[in-house]
């Protein structure tokens, strides 16, 4: 007979109270008629929907910027093709706070690189950006971290991979 150990609490006040019980589980092949769990009702699973729609940032505008301060175009010693198109510069673009608060929230929740950052700032896919030969990856990641917030330069926000 199996028995699994479970922890009870002994204090209302201190959690690190506890009883520890052995109590003895059915067989195996009963468990999937012991199955108790109830089936989510159809208007809960709509509340649900209806709060994370709620919670839903509001889109942002695109904006028309005027000047050039909030973008740089790195001109590339090495162009290269890209879906058959020559690729001679990258534009790299400063971010929105808008698209700031997207990777601040995508950091509470996991690490990313910056070349995930990097990739957003000028619109190419992170495996192109690590393809660049150095001079013109030097060049490029150096114009975008001129361009990172505050809020994204710390170094235990991110990994520099």
């Amino acid at each position: 007979m199996s028995t699994v150990q479970i922890k009870t609490p002994a204090s209302r006040d201190d959690p690190s109270q506890v009883k520890i019980e052995e109590i003895p589980l059915p067989p195996q092949e009963m468990w999937l008629e012991l199955e108790n769990r109830e089936a989510v009702p159809a208007a809960s699973s709509e509340l649900k929907l209806e709060a994370a729609e709620a919670q839903k940032p509001e889109p942002e505008l695109q904006l028309e910027f005027i000047g050039e301060g909030h973008f740089r175009v790195v001109p590339l010693k090495y162009g290269f093709r890209l879906d058959g198109a020559a690729v001679s510069s990258v534009t790299v673009r400063r971010l929105t706070i808008g698209q700031v608060d997207i990777l601040l929230k995508r950091l509470a929740t996991t690490t990313i690189s910056t070349f995930e950052i990097y990739s957003e700032m000028t619109s190419l896919p992170v495996a192109v950006l690590r393809g660049l030969i150095d001079e013109d990856g030097d060049a490029v990641t150096d114009a975008a971290y001129d361009f990172l917030p505050r809020a994204l330069k710390t170094a235990d926000a991110l990994q520099a991979t």
